[in-house]
C-alpha cells in the first residue's frame, strides 16, 4: 500500500463517492458538480492505492475554512464501493493524522462524520459536544475547538 497525492485523474477519486453523495444527480453532472467545487479545488487529495489501483481518498485543508494556525480539516473521507470494510479509510485516515502531526506541526485536526462517530472515535478523534465534528488533538494542545465551515 502507498499514499500518493491526488492521481492525474480525479474522476476516479469522485466517483468513489458517487453512491453517498450524488444526491440523485446522474454519474455526469455528479462529476461535474465534483470537478467545479471551489471546495475540491482547494485542498490537498490523498489517495491510497493497493497494486497501483486507487482504493480510498481524502482532502486536507489548511489556513481556510476558519481553521487556526496549525489545525487542519480532513474532509470527503471515502472509499471505492468494491473496497469498502478492508481498513483503507481507517488506515488513510491515521496515516494522513500522524503525518499533519509530525511534519506539519499539527495542534488539532478536525472532521465531519456523516458516519458513526464511534468510528473515528477509535481513530483518536473526540466528538465535539453534541455536533457531527469530531477533532484530533496533538498531546498537550488544549485550545478551544474552532468548527470549520467547509460543511
Amino acid at each position: 500500500m502507498k499514499i500518493i497525492t491526488a492521481p492525474q485523474s480525479m474522476d476516479i477519486i469522485y466517483s468513489m463517492g458517487f453512491d453517498a453523495w450524488s444526491e440523485g444527480q446522474s454519474l455526469q453532472d455528479y462529476l461535474i458538480s465534483c470537478r467545479k467545487s471551489r471546495k475540491y479545488q482547494s485542498g490537498s487529495w490523498y489517495t491510497l492505492c493497493v497494486n497501483d489501483t486507487p482504493v480510498s481518498s481524502l482532502i486536507v485543508y489548511t489556513n481556510q475554512f476558519g481553521l487556526s494556525e496549525h489545525c487542519y480539516g480532513i474532509g470527503s473521507v471515502v472509499t471505492a464501493p468494491t473496497y469498502r470494510r478492508r481498513g483503507y479509510a481507517a488506515y488513510l485516515v491515521s496515516k494522513i493524522t500522524q503525518r499533519l502531526l509530525s511534519q506539519h506541526k499539527a495542534n488539532a485536526i478536525y472532521l465531519h462524520s456523516d458516519i458513526a462517530a464511534d468510528y473515528y472515535h477509535k481513530l483518536g478523534f473526540e466528538r465535539v459536544g453534541n455536533s457531527c465534528w469530531m477533532i484530533f488533538r496533538a498531546a498537550g494542545f488544549s485550545g478551544k475547538p474552532c468548527i470549520p465551515s467547509y460543511f
